[in-house]
């Protein structure tokens, strides 16, 4: 696995999207000591996801050394894993370097067997990042008075001591409470579900292959530019091991697996269209009623095409969707008392998580919600930079025979040079990455990316 699909003199330059060069893997015992294992790796693979704050990698061994026991391997190890490969970049017009460095705990060696030919075993060893592995063995519980974004980065870098954190977009969820006793991630994950913008978007909290753990605002991540756009076509035009075969390949999607969704029920019973919000306030004896309706409620602007994803023409229904707010419903106890006394009564300083979840009037909820409008498993040409909460442009072209596609064009007036009249406007459009898994094996290097999105690129 060290070197695949690189020129062999020397320049370390990919010829293929899907070269790399595995430079360590390096694995530290439970007594500290350094082995490199590189050269008995069949394939390795590394999962990141918008939904999990850590990333997980699976490296598959054939130990014809007796690893197993001279180490020993005994569930008490780390790995470090570096790859390299180098690049033309389009942007700048040169080669530039991409590196990976990542260090993992070992959590388990799920698979071990012994193959037919003897003095040889095949086993997987499973590994998860540091921080995830630390805080499964750790407890935290105190009180706290901020914004919850603060309070998430407090846990990741002084309870976990984790560095590299980020934070994208604005919260605005401030509160005070008490995190009860659970470890650092489960804390953090609570705090996550409470965080929200102006735009009442929620928020992600997830870590990317060059480290990084985010706390993200999931309208902010809508909103980026494409990081490129792919192509579901099948032929190549140009030359192998050339600058044009190259980035056609780099374009490309290699397989795809749709799940076309359109659920629009399931959203429904979730409170993407319609949902009512009943907040009962026992300090004062109150009780107040929002009905969330997305027509009224929601801002396209916001969504990856801009778009919506829902017609409310009733049609052969007896009413749209977006008015049964009966479809989800919501009940939430509230203490508007809550951590103050009679000098204090500012209305918004001191507020509990129920306040908090009150302030979104359920459209928080549906935002989220609308991300499983529809979703494609895709694979293309390994990309280092391809990461969760990235959004890409798919191109999907047009499901007409060859000949009508003629005949088609030529009643549109094509003008050679205009494509527009070729691509799926339905299916194509902004999707947004939610998990990659990166998977080195026979040789090369690709990215299984599933992505999602929640607006159409057509007008309804």
């Amino acid at each position: 696995m060290a070197r695949n699909n690189f020129i062999e003199n020397g320049s370390d330059v990919a010829l293929s999207p899907g070269g790399y060069n595995l430079k360590k893997v390096e694995l530290t015992t439970h007594s500290g000591e350094k082995i490199e294992i590189q050269n008995i790796v069949l394939n390795l693979s590394i999962t990141e996801s918008i939904y999990t704050p850590n990333i997980i990698a699976k490296i598959s061994v054939k130990d014809v050394s007796n690893l197993f026991e001279a180490a020993p391997l005994i569930g008490q190890e780390k790995i470090n894993i570096v790859l390299e490969r180098k690049v033309w970049s389009r942007l700048r017009q040169k080669n530039i370097s991409k590196d990976i460095d990542l260090t993992f705990t070992v959590t388990e060696y799920p698979l071990y067997g012994r193959p037919q030919e003897e003095h040889t075993q095949l086993y997987t060893i499973s590994c998860v990042s540091v921080h995830a592995y630390d805080s499964q063995l750790k407890k935290i519980s105190r009180a706290f008075d901020d914004v919850t974004s603060e309070e998430i980065e407090r846990i990741i870098k002084k309870d976990l001591k984790y560095k590299k954190f980020e934070i994208e977009g604005t919260p605005i969820s401030r509160m005070k409470g008490v995190i009860n006793w659970q470890t650092p991630l489960d804390a953090a994950e609570w705090l996550r579900k409470q965080t929200y913008d102006k735009n009442m978007s929620p928020f992600l909290l997830y870590q990317t292959i060059d480290g990084t753990v985010h706390l993200s605002s999931l309208v902010k991540l809508m909103k980026a530019d494409a990081y490129h756009t792919y192509y579901d076509t099948r032929e190549f035009q140009f030359g192998p091991y050339t600058e044009d075969d190259y980035n056609e390949k780099a374009s490309r999607v290699v397989d795809i697996a749709s799940n076309v969704k359109f659920a629009k029920i399931y959203q429904g019973m979730n409170g993407a269209w319609a949902s009512e919000n009943n907040y009962l306030d026992y300090a004062y004896k109150t009780y107040t009623k929002y009905d969330y309706n997305y027509e009224d409620d929601f801002k396209y602007k916001n969504t990856l095409n801009k778009k919506k994803a829902f017609s409310n023409d009733t049609g052969w229904f007896e009413k749209s969707m977006n008015e049964m707010p009966h479809s989800h419903l919501e009940h939430v106890s509230i203490n508007n008392l809550a951590f103050r006394d009679k000098h204090d009564f500012d209305g918004e300083k001191d507020i509990n998580y129920n306040k908090l979840k009150e302030n979104t009037h359920g459209i928080t909820r549906a935002i989220d919600e609308l991300l499983e409008t529809s979703s494609h498993d895709i694979k293309l040409y390994g990309d280092y930079e391809l990461n969760p909460g990235s959004v890409i442009e798919l191109k999907f072209p047009r499901a007409i025979d060859p000949i009508d596609m003629k005949k088609y064009l030529a009643k549109m007036k094509h003008k050679p040079g205009s494509d527009r009249e070729l691509w799926d406007e339905h299916l194509s459009g902004r999707h947004l990455i939610t998990s990659v898994n990166h998977t080195f094996s026979d040789g090369e290097y690709f990215s299984e990316v599933r992505v999602k999105r929640d607006s159409f690129s057509i007008k309804l």
